[in-house]
């Protein structure tokens, strides 16, 4: 195995695990797995859109080494991301006979690796689960850390599971026929990571965009490890996100899964709710002089850049926006924790957030 390709240790209570990142890497799928494999049968559940390309090939690798594969492909996306396609899984798994010693792989995007991970977190009270995430937001954020959910109408990921994979496999080719709107929704990600602790990152996000847009080998792969390390990192010192550490992750978060929650998730890709999330953020910290203007506008131009929107649609009413805010799942005794910016690399969580500011920085923003 090549060590080369090894992004991050995460180190776990539930096991440790490793994150390979590289380009053309799922063909030895089978290499980076085996020993986790043993004598489990593979329940590979994937995302219709990806299955004939990766799927297929992915099922060919095990049957060359006469590991049989059950596969499931079906339709993955924010709105199907509930208990009603859950409950399908879980009638699939049943019909399949599957058992506490088998293993799931899971192959998509962050939707993907959210709702397969909570299937794998509670069939049979959890079995082993690997993932092959496929778009740039679920290689850099959702697939990482052991987060699994599902949405309820009331609000996003509102029910889930801390659940580990025992393995993550990135091949960054698998990104070549991302639709551009999906890449952007990916860079938002990467980019929080460099905006909440590493300024030499963002520095490179800022003067290499053009690269890092048309996917410049090897600097685009290179960027995207260095996301996962820093992603790595963080939940190894804190894996059930019980300090601070992981609660600077959720960046935009606040606003952003109010946003997704507003437009039904049928109009804005969480990458993209992130970002507007991110934007009213940082004029919340510019108002309670945390920081100054200039890096507000600082980060509205390195989002510009990257194709991502900065401002909340027109048709979204702002006191729903924040009733909706109010219940997110990081919300302690009715006060939001929000992560605000003091500086690039640097920030800090605040509870006591005025409504009127909040409100404020959301009209400005729209």
């Amino acid at each position: 195995m090549n060590k080369s390709t090894l992004a991050g240790q995460i180190k776990s209570q539930q096991g440790d695990y490793s994150i390979h990142v590289g380009e053309g890497i799922l063909d030895k799928i089978y290499n980076f797995s085996k020993n986790e494999i043993n004598n489990s049968r593979i329940f590979l559940i994937s995302d219709i859109k990806v299955f004939s390309g990766l799927g297929t090939n992915i099922i060919k690798a095990f049957e060359s080494n006469s590991i049989k594969v059950e596969s499931l492909s079906i339709e993955l996306d924010e709105s199907k991301k509930n208990l009603s396609t859950v409950d399908k899984i879980y009638g699939w798994l049943h019909e399949k006979g599957a058992e506490r010693s088998d293993i799931i792989f899971s192959l998509g995007g962050g939707v993907t690796t959210d709702l397969i991970g909570y299937v794998a977190a509670t069939w049979l009270r959890g079995i082993k689960l690997i993932h092959i995430p496929t778009t740039l937001a679920s290689m850099v954020d959702a697939s990482i850390g052991g987060k699994t959910a599902v949405n309820l109408t009331q609000g996003k990921n509102l029910i889930g599971a801390f659940h580990q994979p025992n393995l993550i496999v990135m091949d960054t080719k698998s990104l070549s026929t991302l639709n551009q709107k999906e890449m952007n929704s990916g860079w938002a990600e990467a980019i929080k990571h460099s905006l909440l602790f590493d300024n030499n990152l963002f520095e490179k996000f800022k003067n290499h965009s053009s690269e890092l847009l048309n996917k410049g080998e090897p600097f685009f792969t290179d960027i995207i490890k260095r996301s996962v390390e820093i992603k790595a990192d963080i939940v190894s010192k804190d894996e059930f996100e019980t300090g601070t550490d992981r609660i600077k992750l959720n960046f935009g978060h606040t606003i952003g899964h109010a946003l997704e929650t507003a437009t039904s998730y049928n109009s804005l890709l969480h990458g993209e709710a992130v970002s507007i999330g991110m934007v009213v953020a940082s004029k919340i910290s510019s108002a309670l002089s945390y920081s100054d203007d200039n890096l507000t506008n600082e980060i509205q131009n390195i989002l510009d850049e990257y194709n991502l929107p900065t401002r909340i649609p027109k048709n979204i009413d702002l006191d729903d926006l924040y009733t909706i805010a109010k219940s997110d799942k990081k919300v302690r005794a009715g006060k939001i924790n929000w992560v605000l910016l003091k500086k690039i690399g640097e920030s800090v969580i605040v509870n006591d957030v005025p409504k009127e500011i909040v409100i404020d920085s959301l009209r400005s923003s729209q």
